[in-house]
């Protein structure tokens, strides 16, 4: 079993008021819990508009999926070490674990409840003799300088995290998100690869139930960067060699298209655009989600698929670090 010292150099706080140091002992094997900083907690509790603890009970369960990872493998290099920021579940966990390519993951995430579930699949597979990377899962913010070294990753993977670390509080507010870019630059070896999926604002106004709530979407919209902006923002951060296309494949798997389940507590749980809307467009849009389900299904199901065959549901960009 490998130290960390001899793969990724994680720095690790001893006591919640003592610095970050390394700590040469600590396995890749072992699930770690990286002190977040109280400003940090504080900085994720004001930004915050998704109870994520509450969700990641039901996560999983409302059919998200990881979506791109045919082109993300297609695109790592061969023993990786890869982060995935921003991890959530784990989601992405297992396919990778299992594509013979990536020799260390770390699965980061802020958010307990979310980690709990990772943790999880992480002790799964490293009780699977057959799987050889090394599986970890790790406590920390994006909001804050990442905790490793310098140079370290091959891949860093960022999915569907973008409108959660948008801080509308003040005129910059993808302050954190150029942060983030920056540290991914460091963390990231010359060359390494930096994997995005987001979803364009078209995408997002193609989602059949966003449309019921237009204006929960506009507010998603405005914690979403579009395209041309989300580039500017990497390039500065010292990114190039941009790959863009878009993916047809639901983030809710074929649940998206099961449109009763949106009347349940877990599926909604499963997209942060129902911590978004109003109770009064709420009531509004389960009555029209209703009524266009029982009386007009086959305009209903036909307008789902044409918008998102036209948009696709996400947009899956690569880019690397110079």
């Amino acid at each position: 079993m490998e130290n960390m010292s001899d793969t990724i150099p994680v720095q690790v706080a001893q006591e919640p008021t003592s610095s970050k140091v390394v700590d040469p002992e600590l396995e890749t094997t072992a699930d770690m819990t990286c002190i977040v900083t109280d400003q940090s907690r504080v900085e994720n509790e004001e930004i915050d508009f998704e109870d994520y603890l509450r969700a990641s009970f039901s996560y999983d369960k409302s059919g998200r999926i990881p979506v791109c990872v045919e082109q993300i493998i297609e695109k790592i290099p061969q023993d990786c070490a890869v982060l995935d920021a921003g991890c959530g579940t784990g989601n992405y966990m297992i396919p990778l674990a299992n594509c013979g390519k990536v020799k260390s993951y770390i699965g980061m995430d802020v958010n307990e409840g979310m980690l709990y579930h990772a943790r999880k699949k992480a002790g799964t597979l490293r009780s699977n003799e057959s799987i050889t990377t090394d599986v970890t899962t790790l406590a920390g913010s994006l909001l804050e300088d990442l905790p490793f070294g310098d140079n370290v990753f091959d891949v860093v993977l960022l999915n569907q995290v973008l409108p959660h670390i948008v801080d509308l509080r003040v005129f910059d507010k993808f302050k954190y998100i150029s942060q983030m870019f920056k540290e991914f630059n460091r963390i990231l070896k010359p060359g390494g690869v930096l994997s995005i999926n987001t979803c364009t604002h078209d995408q997002l106004s193609a989602v059949w139930y966003n449309n019921a709530m237009p204006e929960a979407c506009e507010m998603l919209k405005t914690r979403t960067p579009e395209i041309d902006e989300l580039k500017e923002l990497i390039e500065k951060a010292g990114f190039t060699d941009f790959s863009f296309s878009k993916d047809n494949e639901p983030l809710q798997g074929e649940n998206y298209w099961r449109y009763e389940l949106c009347f349940t507590e877990s599926y909604r749980s499963g997209d942060a655009i129902w911590s978004l809307v109003g109770d009064e467009e709420y009531g509004k849009a389960m009555m029209s989600m209703k009524y266009g389900l029982r009386e007009e299904r086959d305009t209903f199901d036909s307008i789902a698929h044409s918008t998102i065959e036209k948009t696709g549901h996400t947009t899956q960009i690569f880019c690397t670090r110079v």
